[in-house]
């Protein structure tokens, strides 16, 4: 499988009463990442970083899940 490294998909460490925005649905290029660790992103909140969509949405959908239960 060919990785692009100017699309992945990230997904974020859900919080206490998080939406799903922890996974937008929009690739990330590489400037718009670096961008968010100049803003002060902190690495601990992105949980994943996936090369397709799909991949990205069910990783979401799982975490959104547990962090539901908790």
């Amino acid at each position: 499988m060919k990785v692009n490294p100017n699309k992945m998909y990230i997904v974020y460490t859900p919080f206490y009463r998080t939406r799903k925005s922890i996974f937008d649905g929009q690739p990330t290029t590489m400037q718009e990442l670096k961008n968010k660790f100049r803003r002060g992103m902190d690495a601990d909140v992105i949980d994943s970083i996936y090369s397709t969509k799909k991949e990205a949405n069910e990783a979401a959908d799982k975490l959104f899940k547990k962090a539901k239960r908790n």
